[in-house]
């Protein structure tokens, strides 16, 4: 009886041991590969583009079975397409429709499709599709144009900043209204520099617009732009220009206008006035610079109270080749004013080296002694002045002045002073024997920007010369240390010469130079300008907004333009400090907030950003607002396999165990 019982319970106890893999099927046993259970494992993704990946897994074993499905599963809780294996091996399914810059996880999955089949997973693992916004922006700037006639101009840009790309293709937007509903032909660029496009069939006295744009070769990344600039056709006929009133006229000074009616075929021409205290003048302004038309002007100082003076506007092309006109005359008078007075005479015994300059004293006004002298030079700056010479009564007075140089034109004028008040005699001119000299003046500098900055000189004679070469001598101490490109010059015009690669913040001395055949050079006055500084733009990193799971809004705020026209925005972001995304590119005009929506992202995730601002001009660096972060809601990416025994495997082994105690009490009562 005892062993038909004991019997019982080894056969109970062969039936359990028998039954429970088969209750436990979706929680395979150990057991050899091949035998009992499936097993897979997750390979790295590969092929990993902007927005799609091919996903890789490895089919370790079928189990019991005789066919397997596998496929893949993502953290969105999505699933791939599947294909069914009939052995282990590899297994690869392509996935598409994914955001750029995005970090995704997935694992690989087998089943079985039998009833109470197994399922196997893999691990979870994790790719982030490419990024094609670059980390540092293409920058890109819009020069002036140049050789601009009545029907044709040449536009030109600068490319100072390549981004990450080997390759950027440049254009321009360009048309007769803001919008600029033209694009020119592309040249593409392979490192920075300057470039420029001709463009034709412009109408005459028309503005036109346009912009330089920046393009690399990369589908999804948006275009560069320069800031908007403009010119101006020329009228088609010849070059016109009027003498307008004059203004603000007192005792001693005045100001004198004119206007430039017409380029005629010339892209630019200079402007000045002749005045005096007749018609025959003899005192000159300084020149400038029209690149259309429009009023020029220039203030008088140092005139005489109570005096009649004559004035005209002049015009003359830059280009070789061009005549100079003038306006009308025009006459004002300088308001009476009692007291000291004098008045400048001809000058005498002119010779190559030495003259003698003559004045009068006209009224010593309520003064007892009145001092009397000659300011005089090579231009209407004068620069030297003779010994006071003291005078009690009205009278002439006169000075010898040796050491000029011979063949130049000297500027001079008479002063005096009593009892405070300082009268000037009108200018005079004079020329030394000896021949004709070279003589050039430094203008200002015009087009200044970070980077760069356009030098301008003039020379008004060549004397008898049939040429003369001119330059700029450059750099940023007085002492120069750098020159320019010599330029060959056939009669009396302006010159310039474009300078690049500046340092922003920076002053830079300039003087230009002409040479004659002999070697012996003339130099004009020396003249300074400051390269725009972009220190003091700022930007500041402000909390993101509309956090949804694959969503947000990042916020910022630019707080200062520094000293730049406009300034371009945009945010870094990512699952780390070290960001490696970058939104869209911005352009602002001024200080104020801006945003950016971000979408892809992964539930569940620490993000971190900040917001970026560049002066876009040449040679500028990015300034960074403050590091923050946002979480995006959820429950991020999904668990891996499950190692845990189910509850009823647990209560089977359970009954074993009880099933062998009561056998063993059996057992002890025999």
């Amino acid at each position: 009886m005892l062993y038909r019982l004991a019997a019982s319970f080894g056969a109970l106890i062969l039936l359990t041991l028998t039954a429970a893999p088969a209750l436990a099927q979706d929680e395979p046993m150990p057991g050899p590969i091949g035998e009992q259970s499936i097993a897979v494992s997750t390979s790295g993704a590969t092929s990993v583009t902007e927005s799609a990946a091919v996903l890789n897994g490895y089919l370790g074993s079928i189990g019991p079975y005789n066919t397997v499905d596998v496929f893949f599963e993502t953290s969105n809780g999505q699933s791939t397409s599947r294909q069914t294996m009939t052995g282990p091996g590899s297994f690869s399914i392509g996935i598409s429709g994914l955001s750029s810059g995005t970090s995704y996880s997935f694992h690989a999955v087998a089943v079985s499709n039998l009833l109470g089949g197994q399922r196997a997973e893999g691990a979870w693992m994790d790719f982030t599709t490419q990024h094609t916004i670059p980390t540092a922006p293409i920058v890109i700037s819009t020069s002036s144009a140049s050789d601009v006639t009545s029907s044709t101009a040449t536009l030109r840009g600068y490319l100072s900043g390549m981004g990450p790309y080997n390759t950027v293709t440049v254009f321009f937007k360009w048309g007769n209204f803001a919008s600029m509903q033209n694009t020119t032909g592309s040249q593409v660029m392979y490192g920075p520099g300057s470039f420029s496009i001709p463009v034709s069939g412009l109408a005459p006295n028309t503005t036109y617009y346009f912009q330089a744009v920046g393009q690399p070769d990369v589908i999804g990344v948006a275009p560069a732009y320069g800031d908007t600039s403009t010119f101006y056709t020329s009228g088609g006929g010849t070059l016109s220009v009027s003498t307008g009133a004059q203004t603000g006229v007192t005792s001693t000074s005045a100001n004198i206008n004119g206007y430039l009616n017409s380029l005629g075929d010339f892209g630019d021409t200079y402007v000045w006035f002749e005045w005096g205290t007749t018609t025959g003048y003899g005192q000159t302004t300084g020149v400038q610079t029209q690149y259309s038309p429009g009023t020029f002007s220039s203030t008088l100082q140092g005139l005489n109270p109570g005096t009649v003076y004559h004035f005209q506007a002049l015009a003359a092309p830059s280009a070789a080749g061009g005549v100079t006109v003038n306006g009308f005359d025009a006459v004002f008078t300088t308001s009476f004013s009692s007291g000291t007075k004098v008045s400048t005479s001809s000058a005498g015994n002119i010779g190559p080296s030495s003259a003698t300059l003559n004045g009068v004293l006209t009224s010593t006004g309520s003064s007892p002694n009145v001092y009397a002298w000659f300011e005089y030079g090579t231009d209407t700056t004068f620069g030297n002045s003779t010994p006071q010479q003291n005078m009690s009564a009205p009278g002439n007075f006169s000075f010898n002045v040796g050491g000029l140089q011979p063949g130049f034109t000297y500027y001079y004028r008479a002063v005096a002073i009593g009892n405070g008040n300082q009268s000037f005699g009108q200018y005079s001119v004079f020329r030394t024997g000896g021949s004709v000299p070279v003589n050039i003046s430094t203008n200002p500098a015009s087009s200044v920007g970070t980077n760069m900055g356009t030098l301008n000189g003039f020379v008004s004679s060549i004397g008898n010369l049939p040429s003369v070469q001119v330059w700029f001598n450059y750099g940023t101490t007085p002492g120069y240390g750098k020159i320019s490109s010599y330029h060959t010059i056939t009669m009396p015009q302006g010159f310039s010469y474009q300078l690049t690669g500046l340092n922003a913040g920076i002053d830079y001395y300039y003087q230009a130079v002409a040479q004659t055949q002999d070697g012996t050079k003339v130099y004009g006055s020396q003249q300074v300008f400051s390269t725009v500084s972009n220190s003091s733009i700022s930007v500041t990193t402000t909390s993101a907004s509309g956090i949804t799971a694959s969503t947000v809004v990042l916020n910022g705020a630019l707080g200062n333009l520094g000293n730049t026209p406009y300034a371009q925005v945009w945010f870094e972001y990512g699952t780390t400090a070290d960001f490696g995304n970058s939104t869209d590119l911005q352009q602002m005009t001024g200080p104020g907030n801006f945003s950016s929506a971000v979408t892809g992202l992964a539930p569940g995730r620490i993000y971190y950003y900040h917001a970026v601002a560049l002066n876009p001009t040449a040679g500028s660096r990015s300034v960074y607002g403050a590091a923050t972060s946002f979480t995006t809601p959820g429950s991020g990416p999904g668990p891996g396999p499950t190692t845990e025994i189910p509850i009823f495997i647990w209560v089977i082994l359970g009954v074993f165990l009880i099933l062998i105690f009561v056998l063993i009490l059996l057992l002890a009562a025999r």
